[in-house]
């Protein structure tokens, strides 16, 4: 099954789910609204009898309750159906590169970052939108983490490529966490930024006796009450000093409340994320190790994220002033969930970021996944275990241009110190096969497959120099900006850092003589400190530099070809330097010399 039959088909079957689901409401809701009306009708037929009416009462309040609960769950399954709907039509999007309705990952947009600015990892019809089909806000951070900074070593990049293919053909399973995940978004608090700092949500123990002993208390005076050995009013008493004690602290229970609401709710939300990866079983050791994290000594991550959701469900009663007086007064409510909650934080809390982060990259991982199931022509690249070959890779395309429109090429063998000199036309391809290069070398960074037929890499630090921008509000030129760039990479390299760096037209504000000089001085200090790139130039006597460095410098060129009045491209990378040029040629053909 092709992956646009698997979308197309799970659209229908939860399309026609959906459809089903909303009919059972519909009788759901005209069976309550038909259990109200003759509960009604039956208390006043039998008013007479007080014993008739309190039957009808308690038998017609079970069934509706019954029927809301069972309407609940209905509404949860509609949920979920629905977000499979929208995580299916998003992929579809993707294969049709529609991504304008996309997370875009602006937020994550660093002008000043090692390449993200200048290959377009974040922003609109992104790297990131095309990858970015997580459920959670944890795991899009998570992937747009491993984007920015997958600083990890060959063995790491090979685990990570395992997780990445079993998810991969784990379609139901990536469908079930989509979905979970999504609900779960939607169930998260409007979390405002609080402190990190666990607050103290003990009881003393003079409020952990009166838990305990209070509810015995009022067996003891009801029994006697029935015996006529005590009079109501001193159990309305007990009922009245009991819900003052359980108000003496009112304002603390409320923050207490708050905070745990804000902060820690939104992991209780993921129960049903955790149950899908708890239920599944993996082979790659990543995701094994993840799904151990998610356990404790007192259970696994569902059932006592579970369990905190009802101590914290349990004080939302408070906020109903009938239900706070009965249940203090009785049962001092407040004081005992945050009994529970303290014993269930001292005894948890300290796996919540364990929880989270598997979550996170259970996501990312998901993410990649879909990627590589999105993409069956790409592979996975492989490792060079030398650490020598930086980058090598045949019929590379670019995955943000349609394959009908794509011209791949090959990226010939990249070993470590040696570079790269592409010269050109303009518009002949340069720039995006810099692009190309550098948006494939970062998926094989963070485990993902490549647009290519087959490649080879080893990590290094990826840094670019593509597109540089002026920083006006600091007062700085667009010139004095890249050089600040470029000084950046040099301290790096020389401070020993592995480097693979692109570099396109560099040096574009300062004059023909002058560029050619600093360009080449440039290359060449690059060279001997062992920096593996590439750099683009309209600049030909970059090509001299092979004469000085024949076994570190080679040149490869895209041309321009002119047949009378016009002029055509291949954008197929050749050996050599560029022979001819389109500029003059284009200034004629539109009038303007």
């Amino acid at each position: 099954m092709t992956p646009n039959e698997f979308y197309t088909s799970t659209l229908a079957e939860c399309g026609t789910t959906l459809k089903r689901l909303g009919r059972r409401s519909l009788t759901v809701a005209m069976l309550r609204l038909a259990v109200f009306a003759a509960t009604v009708a039956a208390i006043v037929m039998l008013w007479h009898s007080t014993a008739a009416v309190a039957a009808c009462f308690v038998a017609g309040l079970i069934v509706f309750l019954y029927l809301a609960k069972f309407s609940n769950r209905l509404a949860a399954a509609k949920q979920i159906e629905e977000a499979k709907i929208l995580w299916a039509q998003n992929h579809i999007d993707r294969l049709q590169l529609k991504l304008d309705k996309l997370p875009k990952g602006e937020q994550h947009a660093d002008a000043n970052h090692d390449y993200t600015f200048d290959i377009d990892v974040f922003g609109s019809k992104s790297l990131f939108s095309l990858l970015d089909s997580t459920a959670t806000p944890y795991g899009s951070e998570q992937l747009a983490a491993w984007l920015k900074n997958p600083k990890e070593t060959a063995a790491d990049t090979v685990l990570r490529q395992e997780a990445v293919r079993e998810l991969a053909a784990k379609n139901a399973f990536r469908l079930k966490m989509a979905s979970a995940g999504t609900v779960a978004t939607n169930e998260m608090a409007e979390c405002k930024k609080v402190s990190d700092e666990v607050p103290d949500f003990s009881v003393n123990g003079i409020q952990k006796a009166a838990i305990a002993v209070i509810p015995y208390i009022y067996v003891i005076l009801f029994t006697l009450m029935a015996f006529d050995i005590v009079p109501g009013l001193l159990i309305f008493n007990v009922f009245l000093l009991t819900l003052i004690l359980g108000s003496l602290q009112a304002k603390r229970v409320g923050r207490l409340h708050e905070w745990i609401t804000r902060k820690v709710a939104t992991v209780t939300c993921c129960a049903d994320i955790f149950k899908t990866i708890e239920e599944e079983e993996f082979s790659s050791a990543v995701l094994q190790q993840l799904q151990r994290n998610m356990g404790s000594d007192r259970g696994n991550a569902s059932e006592l994220s579970r369990r905190l959701a009802r101590y914290i469900n349990n004080l939302d009663q408070r906020y109903n002033v009938f239900g706070y007086a009965i249940m203090n007064g009785f049962l001092l409510w407040d004081w005992r969930q945050l009994n529970n909650i303290d014993r269930w934080m001292k005894a948890n809390g300290k796996h919540l970021d364990d929880w989270k982060n598997a979550i996170a990259e259970y996501d990312a991982f998901c993410a990649l996944a879909s990627f590589a199931f999105n993409n069956p022509d790409y592979t996975f690249p492989t490792l060079d275990t030398t650490g020598k070959v930086v980058m090598e890779a045949k019929q590379a395309g670019h995955p943000l241009i349609p394959s009908d429109r794509c011209v791949c090429n090959d990226i010939h063998c990249l070993s470590e110190g040696s570079f790269f000199v592409v010269t050109g036309a303009n518009m002949a391809g340069k720039s995006t096969y810099l692009r190309t290069v550098a948006v494939n070398y970062l998926l094989a960074l963070v485990g993902a497959p490549v647009f290519a037929a087959e490649m080879t890499f080893s990590p290094a630090t990826l840094y670019t120099g593509l597109r540089t921008s002026d920083s006006l509000s600091d007062g700085a030129s667009y010139f004095f900006a890249e050089l600040s760039r470029l000084q950046k990479m040099v301290k790096r390299a020389e401070a020993g850092e592995r480097m693979f760096v692109i570099l396109d037209e560099i040096l574009r504000g300062t004059n023909s003589v002058d560029k050619q000089k600093g360009s080449l001085g440039l290359v060449s200090k690059l060279v001997r400190l062992s920096v593996t790139g590439i750099i683009a130039t309209h600049d030909l006597a970059l090509g001299s530099l092979a004469d000085s460095f024949p076994d570190k410098v080679s040149n490869y060129r895209f041309e321009a070809e002119i047949d009378g009045s016009r002029l055509t491209f291949s954008y197929r990378l050749l050996p050599g330097i560029a022979q001819n040029t389109n500029a003059y040629f284009l200034m004629q053909t539109m009038g303007i010399i």
